[in-house]
């Protein structure tokens, strides 16, 4: 057990490590959970053109789920505010109360639709899915998505709301919500 959480230790000091280089921090807060986000261009890993995400979720319940996700979207202009995006999402963490390990890995996409102006908005859906066959330890499948609005309240600053549904499928538990599905409000800085 001590093993595992050095290996997220491990993980979590990776990305806090390259936040020398990350384009953003984010973080998501609602009353019972929280997420923080370090964002970045894959040409960290070797691979440019997409953005890097390595982020730690963590819930009332002392669940945790450190997440590393790359996804590959095309940027929104006027002629196209339409945008989709497909990637990746890796999960490694544990729910506390079962003790029971989460490893899985997801594939996902992201749709978005921008309106341009002064303070540029948008309202986006993101969603992952770690079916069994992709999915380790204990876990049996992960589904994972957000719903959001988000706004650029300052050139560097955007505010955004969404609601999150973050599932885990175990061994010894079906549908174990790790996240409340209540409404998240969070900051996303460039830097």
């Amino acid at each position: 057990m001590k093993s595992l959480h050095l290996i997220l230790l491990g993980l979590f000091a990776i990305g806090l490590n390259s936040q020398a280089q990350a384009n953003d921090f984010e973080a998501a807060l609602s009353s019972q959970t929280a997420q923080f986000t370090f964002r970045s261009d894959s040409s960290l890993i070797g691979w440019g053109g997409a953005d890097l995400g390595m982020g730690l979720f963590y819930n009332e319940a002392s669940d945790f789920a450190v997440q590393v996700e790359l996804i590959q979207s095309r940027p929104p202009s006027i002629s196209s505010p339409l945008t989709l995006g497909v990637g990746v999402k890796a999960y490694a963490g544990r729910i506390d109360f079962s003790g029971e390990e989460i490893f899985a890995m997801g594939i996902g996409g992201e749709i978005k639709y921008t309106i341009a102006g002064t303070m540029p908005m948008a309202i986006y859906l993101r969603g992952y899915l770690a079916p069994e066959i992709t999915s380790f330890a204990e876990t049996e499948e992960v589904t994972d998505y957000v719903f959001g609005f988000q706004i650029e309240v300052l050139p560097q600053t955007t505010a955004f709301i969404g609601v999150r549904h973050l599932e885990i499928d175990t061994e010894t538990f079906n549908d174990y919500q790790m996240d409340d599905d209540k409404v998240h409000l969070g900051v996303r800085l460039t830097f």
